[in-house]
C-alpha cells in the first residue's frame, strides 16, 4: 500500500508542472506602434505631380497608369497589413522602419515597377497617426529619353 502511495505522488508531482506549462497566448507583433489590422483615414490635403522627359520639366503631368489617383479632399482609409504593411486603395507598401515621430514604409523597385515611399506621422505622446506622406515614382525610357513621373500626396 505504502508504494502504491508513493508511486502516485510521484506519479502527481510528474504531470502536475506539465498541467501548468499552458502555453502562452503569443503577443501580437508591433510594427512600429501599430498592430496588425489598425485602420485610420485621412483627408487628401495636396495632390501634385510632376515630370521631366529628359531634360526637360513638363509644366502638367497626369496621374501614371498602376499610380492610386487621389484628388484633394478625398478621405482615404489605410490599414496596416499582416507584415506591417501600409495598404490604402490602390497600393501596398513595405514596412521599412519605426521611430519617434513617424513609421517609413518603402517598395524595392522591381523588374518593370519604380520605387515608392510612405510615411505615417505620429504624435509623440499618443504614437497615434496624425497624417500621411506619400510618393510614387515611376520611370520609361522613349527612344532613349528617360520619362520620370512623381506623385505626391500629403493626407492630414
Amino acid at each position: 500500500m505504502k508504494k502504491l502511495i508513493v508511486s502516485a505522488l510521484a506519479l502527481i508531482a510528474a504531470v502536475l508542472p506539465m498541467a501548468e506549462a499552458a502555453p502562452k497566448p503569443k503577443a501580437p507583433k508591433i510594427f512600429g506602434d501599430f498592430t496588425p489590422g489598425k485602420t485610420f483615414t485621412f483627408t487628401v490635403t495636396t495632390a501634385q505631380t510632376s515630370a521631366t522627359q529628359g531634360t526637360t520639366v513638363l509644366p502638367t503631368a497626369p496621374v501614371p497608369k498602376g499610380v492610386p489617383a487621389y484628388t484633394v479632399g478625398q478621405q482615404v482609409t489605410f490599414k496596416i497589413g499582416k507584415k506591417g504593411e501600409l495598404t490604402g486603395p490602390g497600393f501596398k507598401l513595405g514596412f521599412l522602419s519605426g521611430s519617434v515621430g513617424a513609421n517609413a514604409y518603402f517598395n524595392k523597385p522591381k523588374k518593370n515597377t519604380s520605387p515608392s515611399t510612405g510615411a505615417v506621422h505620429k504624435n509623440t505622446t499618443t504614437n497615434e497617426p496624425t497624417a500621411v506622406s506619400l510618393s510614387f515614382f515611376t520611370f520609361k525610357l522613349t527612344k532613349r529619353i528617360p520619362y520620370v513621373t512623381q506623385t505626391t500626396y500629403i493626407l492630414q
